[in-house]
């Protein structure tokens, strides 16, 4: 846990504020001691949603680029994980295993047969990303994953080139909706003309992550790196349970890294002032949470001293085909009115980190509407400042992506001069990384 807990008693009693913490959690999965069995892992499966259009064969590089790719991720497949390869169009189609089948299970038969169905997959048709999410939330809710569901990992990888153009946004909008708690989705931008936005609404409202293929050569070990990290997620039914004291109601729960992620939406109440998150499988792993409670003094409340405003705590839904790991206690979110200024003008590292990625999004979205405004000189000046908070937040794959929209003179104080011939590529690859974060650097040491 990482807060500054102090607080100024006269604006606590003006009318309150908020009290910010970020919560650390990390899984290790190692075994439980000498002689201990490991735990068993959840049964698996895997659906790749390839997208298909005609414009994948303009040029047909891309085309080739995904059917290595898929041929790369359906051989990192471990044995026994249920897996199928959709083809995305303006419908979607099994391509593997036969329609008159659900999922089909890794081995040495299956992986053979479902490289020769990839080497056959044509360009044609148009882009409907919700029916593409909608075959897989069918297939993942009829594959033979045994009486607990729940514990199951199910995970899709996306590939797209283009823009959703055959389907209505809320259509997709709501089979986001279904989809959400069935599965997990990564998603990927290939060529020039797929929209950021739409692949980022995916991955955010499926618990995966969004990214740029800057090169086609790169995509089979991309793609085999992204199966070979989903299946080492062995770990479900962790939930994060907050508890908060009567008038500190939560006004943020997020997840800040590895990606950004509301959770406060998706609460779910399980007694008087708590909540639990659900949280997606976990590998062997750290993750980031800010919480912000409100916080308000009452004039019985005493000055200097440490007061309990809620706490954070990890809990395992009940489920005796899961591994149980060691749990640690709740960490509490504390408030200590003073009227020291010198305790309250303070912040804390972790919290200030992450608000500097807050302005780093506002700066990346600012700059791409004044690109495509025609306003040069802020673009420069919204790209600028996204340069400086990156450079302050140590985030490199951040700065190497700027560095293709902008050019970086001085990264510290966030002077940069346009680039000549910007290609959306360049600019879809900043913007696709807006909910990647890093975590807070270790302090330097003293020269």
């Amino acid at each position: 846990m990482s807060q500054q807990p102090y607080v100024s008693a006269e604006r606590g009693a003006e009318g309150g504020t908020r009290m910010c913490a970020v919560v650390t959690v990390t899984v290790a999965l190692g075994p439980g001691g000498p002689g201990a069995p490991a735990p068993a892992s959840p049964a698996r499966a895997e659906v790749l949603l390839l997208d298909c259009s005609a414009s994948m064969g303009y040029p047909r590089d891309k085309l080739w680029a995904a059917q290595d790719a898929a041929a790369e991720a359906v051989r990192a497949l471990p044995d026994g994980t249920y897996f199928a390869i959709v083809a995305g169009r303006h419908t979607a189609e099994l391509v593997y295993p036969t329609p008159s089948q659900s999922l089909a299970r890794a081995d040495a038969t299956t992986r053979e047969e479902a490289l020769e169905a990839v080497a056959r997959l044509v360009p044609s048709g148009g882009t409907a990303i919700g029916s593409w999410l909608a075959l897989a939330r069918e297939l993942f809710g009829h594959e033979p994953l045994g009486q607990r569901p729940g514990a199951a990992v199910r995970h899709a990888l996306l590939l797209s080139d283009g823009r959703n153009e055959h389907e209505e946004r809320n259509a997709l909008e709501a089979e986001l909706a279904a989809c959400a708690g069935t599965f997990t989705c990564d998603t990927r931008g290939i060529g020039e003309d797929w929209d950021p936005d739409e692949l980022q609404l995916v991955a955010d409202s499926l618990n995966g992550r969004a990214d740029a293929v800057r090169d086609l050569d790169e995509l089979p070990g991309e793609f085999r790196a992204v199966t070979a990290e989903s299946a080492a997620r062995t770990l479900t039914g962790l939930r994060l349970r907050l508890t908060h004291r009567p008038g500190s109601a939560p006004l943020t729960v997020q997840q800040v890294h590895p990606t950004r992620r509301d959770l406060l939406r998706e609460a779910v109440t399980t007694g008087e002032r708590c909540l639990e998150f659900r949280t997606p499988p976990w590998g062997e792993e750290t993750r980031e949470y800010l919480v912000c409670v409100a916080a308000a003094r009452t004039p019985q409340e005493p000055v200097d001293r440490a007061l309990w405003l809620a706490d954070l705590k990890v809990v395992q839904e009940p489920d005796a085909e899961a591994p149980h790991p060691h749990l640690p206690p709740a960490r509490p979110v504390l408030v200590r009115w003073t009227r020291h200024h010198d305790l309250y003008s303070q912040y804390d590292p972790k919290v200030a980190h992450y608000a500097h990625h807050d302005a780093l999004v506002r700066g990346l979205e600012e700059g791409r509407a004044a690109h495509r405004a025609g306003d040069v000189p802020r673009a420069l000046a919204a790209w600028g400042e996204a340069v400086r908070r990156a450079h302050a937040m140590g985030n490199q794959p951040m700065l190497q992506r700027l560095g293709d929209v902008v050019r970086i003179i001085d990264a510290e104080t966030g002077e940069v001069e346009v680039c000549p011939d910007i290609r959306p590529l360049d600019i879809n690859s900043a913007m696709v990384l807006r909910a990647h974060s890093t975590m807070l650097p270790p302090p330097r040491s003293p020269k």
